[in-house]
C-alpha cells in the first residue's frame, strides 16, 4: 500500500489518487490534478479533525449524516425496484392516446419544418445548375435527387422528420436570417458562412400557434407516460410496505 499522505490515522494512498485522476488528463496537468486532489484531502481532514475536538454538540450532524444515508439508501432500493418490475413498454395507442388528451399543451411557440438541402463549397462559382435541379425536382423524386448527389460527390441532407428552427439553426448556423413567419413551403432559400454555401429547399412548415406534430412528442410523452408508471408503482409499493409492517407489529401508528 502506497501511502502519499497521512493525518492521523486517516491516510490516502497512490491508487485512490490514480483512480481520482480523469483518463484525459496528461503530463503536468493530470500531476497539478493529482497535488490539488491530495491538498484538499488533507485540508478536508485536518478540518474534520478540528471540528471533532471544538464542536460541543455534534447530535444535529448526526442526525443529518443518518437522514442522508436514509435517503441514498430509499433512493437506491426504489431505483433497483423500478428496473425490476417496471413495464417499460408504451405501445403506440397509449402515446396516441397521452397526445391527444393533453394537445391544449403542445401548442407550437415556434415553427417545424421538414426540409433537403445541397451542400457546397463557399468558393464554388458556378453552382446555379445546383439550384435548378433543387427547384425543378419534386418531392416524391428527392430519392433520385440523393442518389444523383452521391454519385457526383455532392453533400445532400433530407430531414424527412420534423426539425424545431433550432435544430435546424444549428444544422445550418448562417440561416439565422430566415425569417420564420416568412418560411414557405417548396421555396428555396439560400445562405453561407465562410466554408459553406447551403441550398436549401423547404418542404413543409407547421407554423406557430399550431399543434405540434405527435412525432416531434413522441420521445417525451414516452418518457412522461414512464414517469407516471413509475410513480404509481412505487406509490402502491409504498402502500403495501405499511399494510404489511401493520399487519405484523413492525409498524405502530397512533390512531
Amino acid at each position: 500500500m502506497n501511502i502519499l499522505a497521512r493525518v492521523g490515522e486517516a491516510y490516502i494512498t497512490k491508487n485512490e489518487v490514480e483512480k481520482a485522476v480523469p483518463n484525459y488528463l496528461s503530463g503536468k496537468d493530470s500531476i497539478e490534478y493529482a497535488r490539488q486532489y491530495i491538498d484538499n484531502w488533507i485540508y478536508q481532514e485536518l478540518l474534520y479533525s478540528e471540528a471533532l475536538k471544538n464542536l460541543q454538540d455534534t447530535s444535529e450532524i448526526s442526525r443529518q449524516v443518518d437522514d442522508y444515508r436514509k435517503s441514498l439508501f430509499k433512493v437506491q432500493l426504489e431505483q433497483q425496484l423500478v428496473n425490476r418490475k417496471l413495464d417499460t413498454l408504451v405501445r403506440k395507442n397509449e402515446i396516441e392516446e397521452y397526445y391527444y388528451s393533453h394537445l391544449y399543451e403542445f401548442v407550437l411557440t415556434r415553427p417545424v419544418i421538414k426540409m433537403h438541402a445541397i451542400i457546397l463549397n463557399v468558393f464554388e462559382t458556378d453552382y446555379s445548375e445546383y439550384i435548378r435541379l433543387l427547384k425543378r425536382t419534386k418531392y416524391e423524386d428527392i430519392d433520385k435527387l440523393f442518389s444523383y448527389c452521391n454519385e457526383i460527390g455532392m453533400n445532400f441532407v433530407l430531414i424527412n422528420n420534423w426539425l424545431s428552427m433550432d435544430d435546424f439553426y444549428k444544422l445550418f448556423p448562417c440561416s439565422g436570417n430566415m425569417l420564420l413567419e416568412n418560411l414557405e413551403i417548396n421555396e428555396f432559400y439560400e445562405c453561407y458562412d465562410e466554408n459553406l454555401r447551403y441550398l436549401i429547399i423547404i418542404d413543409d412548415v407547421i407554423e406557430t400557434g399550431n399543434y405540434a406534430p405527435i412525432e416531434v412528442l413522441h420521445d417525451n410523452i414516452k418518457k412522461i407516460i414512464l414517469q407516471k408508471r413509475s410513480r404509481d408503482y412505487l406509490a402502491q409499493y409504498r402502500k403495501q410496505l405499511y399494510i404489511q409492517a401493520e399487519g405484523s407489529g413492525y409498524l405502530y401508528i397512533k390512531k
